[in-house]
């Protein structure tokens, strides 16, 4: 069985999606991929704030740092709605303005995902259609299964 790709998109409201992917994980055999893109804007502040305790530390982070930061803020936002599971997982981040249907697929499919696993948002039909919704390109692009949790 192949492993499962979750993507993180409101860390408030990911706990329930986590539970699920983790339920299926364990029943599957399968691990957990759980990704969380950074915006620019916290890259930049998970960048700032290493410069200052750098400059206490009289130590130079570098920008892998700062996504470091982001992956233990995935840790944390795991660890209670995971830990009444014995899943493995693994984190992925990056640095985008937006999720992206196109890259979610790209890393779900680079690491052997077949499952992916998101939060939805309720849309009228004329904002799906003028604005698109990753939801719906994940559904229609992705060749395996997805699961959409609406909040």
């Amino acid at each position: 069985m192949e492993d499962a790709f979750v993507a993180i998109d409101d860390p408030d409201h990911s706990s329930d999606l986590l539970r699920e992917a983790a339920a299926y994980a364990v029943g599957a055999d399968a691990e957990l991929v759980l990704y969380f893109p950074l915006t620019p804007e916290e890259f930049e502040e998970s960048q700032e704030s290493l410069d200052k305790i750098g400059r206490v530390e009289h130590k130079d982070y570098a920008d892998e740092d700062a996504q470091t930061v982001a992956k233990q803020f995935v840790d944390d936002i795991a660890r209670e709605p995971l830990a009444d599971f014995d899943v493995e997982y693994s984190v992925v981040t990056d640095v985008t303005e937006e999720i992206d249907a196109g890259r979610i697929i790209e890393l779900a499919e680079e690491r052997g995902c077949d499952h992916v696993y998101t939060t939805g948002r309720r849309r009228s039909p004329t904002g799906k259609a003028m604005f698109g919704d990753t939801t719906q390109q994940l559904i229609l692009n992705f060749s395996g299964f997805v699961t959409v949790r609406t909040n």
